[in-house]
């Protein structure tokens, strides 16, 4: 898994006779200046940190996981979600695991409640995104990190199954706080496929990239992308229907294209070969 040793200025075998064009980085989360219609120089980012779809072994979306993703790759993928006191957690699912104060799910939930389950199960572990900012800072190699923003909880977190805009409202502000506190604007990224916390991103986190997530036809996902002054997409790479040319015509258009999740050395190669912009994968050497 050479391609692993990329953020300290390594290439992999099999992308030795490949020409990488100039990617220009625009501000803020409108396209600004296009990007290049040759491909990208693609950079490895860490499914859920390092998790344990990987082969490292280590739980997904916690701290240990991403210091490891850090060491090898380009930067990480992380799953964002809000407690009631407004802090950021690493966290993918929608419910929290059993406990005797059942808890329902993070945004409903209080620092305290879910210090306290972390207490009790030692195989829950919890990881604050300010943990994963202060690492960033800490490293040579400059990861960047894309945050994908949590909103559907079909367990009776919320009255209905997506979180209202009050509750993106307030994730917004606490991401903003930490963006300003660590300074990290241009090394953060955010993806989801809810349109509202995006729309919001775009007018208040200058330097950070905004993707629409979508498991949609690639072209109308990047033409939904194109009306909102959206700086790419993040999209699936199982779609059978991905090639080359499918992502070369959406960065003709200015758009990014991040593609996840690989887990074996074959798809990392093909996806390598495709020019997207970033790659997410479950592929991270163990030390």
């Amino acid at each position: 898994m050479d391609y692993a040793l990329r953020a300290k200025g390594f290439l992999p075998g099999f992308l030795t006779g490949l020409l990488f064009a100039i990617v220009f980085l625009a501000p803020g989360c409108s396209p600004g200046e296009k990007a290049s219609l040759g491909p990208a120089e693609t950079k490895v980012l860490g499914h859920r940190g390092s998790g344990k779809t990987a082969v490292s072994g280590l739980q997904e979306n916690t701290y240990t996981s991403v210091k490891q993703a850090f060491k090898h790759l380009d930067g990480v993928e992380i799953d964002i979600q809000c407690s009631r006191d407004g802090t950021l957690w690493l966290y993918h699912d929608a419910g929290l695991p059993h406990n005797p104060e059942e808890l329902l799910c993070i945004p409903a939930s209080t620092d305290a409640q879910l210090k306290a389950l972390g207490h009790k199960d030692s195989a829950f572990t919890l990881t604050t995104l300010e943990e994963v900012f202060i690492l960033m800072t800490l490293s040579q190699f400059r990861p960047v990190v894309s945050l994908d923003i949590k909103g559907y909880f079909p367990n009776g977190c919320f009255s209905q199954n997506n979180a209202p805009h009050e509750y993106f409202d307030r994730l917004l502000t606490s991401l903003e706080a930490l963006l300003n506190k660590y300074g990290l604007h241009n090394r953060v990224m955010v993806e989801t496929d809810y349109q509202y916390f995006l729309d919001q991103a775009k007018g208040r986190l200058e330097g950070v990239e905004c993707y629409l997530l979508g498991y949609e036809d690639l072209n109308e996902l990047s033409k939904k992308a194109l009306k909102k002054s959206y700086h790419g997409i993040s999209y699936n790479y199982a779609n059978p229907e991905l090639d080359s040319a499918a992502i070369a015509a959406v960065r003709a258009k200015g758009l990014k294209v991040q593609l996840w999740s690989l887990y074996d050395e074959e798809a990392m190669e093909k996806a390598l070969s495709l020019g997207a912009d970033y790659i997410q994968t479950g592929l991270v050497p163990q030390d």
